[in-house]
């Protein structure tokens, strides 16, 4: 039986799929990389920490007797006493390939904030993910192993992927 040649491998849907599944795990492993984190409530941030704060908004316009609507703002802890100062980046797109980023520094008294939370990493978060992407590897790795292997079996006309002969004629 004659080898295919390298040109009918690179366009075997086998040799695409190795590919698709090396960007898939490159792009697993920046996201195990970047980890996973958690919100946890603090009574003062530390300079330097990233926090989420929850500040109520008041209006002249809204109704005294119901609680005001809070707004979730998120940036990094500059200082910390009696007000707390944040600097928050604001990012937004300009067109299609345009992206303008402003620096905000939010100045609070911790006296007028609902809730405050500190972000951390969460490294059991992070093995677990990590090794769902490496269990999903592995799994694509050994179906793909598993379909390469074969040994042609019955395709369509059952002939186990072999051309068709023809007919023996009348004088055969």
């Amino acid at each position: 039986m004659p080898r295919p040649s390298p040109a009918a491998l690179a366009s075997s849907p086998w040799e695409v799929r190795p590919r698709a599944a090396r960007k898939a795990s490159a792009l697993a492993c920046v996201l195990v990389l970047a980890g996973c984190y958690q919100y946890l409530p603090v009574e003062v941030p530390a300079p330097g920490s990233v926090a989420r704060v929850q500040v109520p908004v008041v209006s002249a316009l809204s109704d005294p007797t119901a609680p005001p609507p809070t707004v979730s703002v998120e940036g990094v802890v500059l200082e910390s006493g009696d007000t707390l100062v944040l600097k928050v980046l604001e990012r937004r797109r300009v067109g299609a390939l345009r992206e303008v980023v402003r620096e905000n520094s939010y100045r609070v008294a911790l006296s007028e904030l609902t809730a405050i939370e500190v972000r951390e990493r969460a490294p059991a978060k992070s093995a677990a993910l990590g090794s769902v992407i490496v269990a999903g590897a592995v799994y694509l790795a050994v179906s793909a192993l598993r379909g390469r292997s074969g040994s042609g079996g019955e395709g369509p006309g059952g002939n186990g992927g072999r051309a068709a002969q023809p007919p023996p004629g009348p004088g055969e």
